[in-house]
């Protein structure tokens, strides 16, 4: 599956939760190209994308940490002085 420019993560994200079948919907329909477009995505827009309840609450965790883990990379890149 070829993944455009700048969206390795999105497809790293959902392998990483056994969801990357819905990579190409996620990105197209819901037009999510970056970690912050999921602030606009609901629950009800992943089940029109097929995803089922369990998905979503993996998928949700998913992000929780990667944000997590990005924020804790601007902190230190900020500590730091890179």
């Amino acid at each position: 599956m070829q993944s455009e420019e700048g969206t390795e993560w999105l497809m790293e994200l959902l392998t990483d939760v056994q969801l990357q079948q819905y990579f190409m919907r996620i990105r197209d329909e819901l037009n999510v190209t970056r970690l912050s477009h999921f602030d606009y995505v609901k629950n009800e827009d992943l089940e029109k994308i097929g995803m089922g309840r369990p998905g979503q609450r993996r998928l949700w965790e998913a992000v929780k940490r990667r944000r997590a883990m990005c924020k804790r990379k601007s902190w230190m890149s900020k500590v730091c002085g890179s």
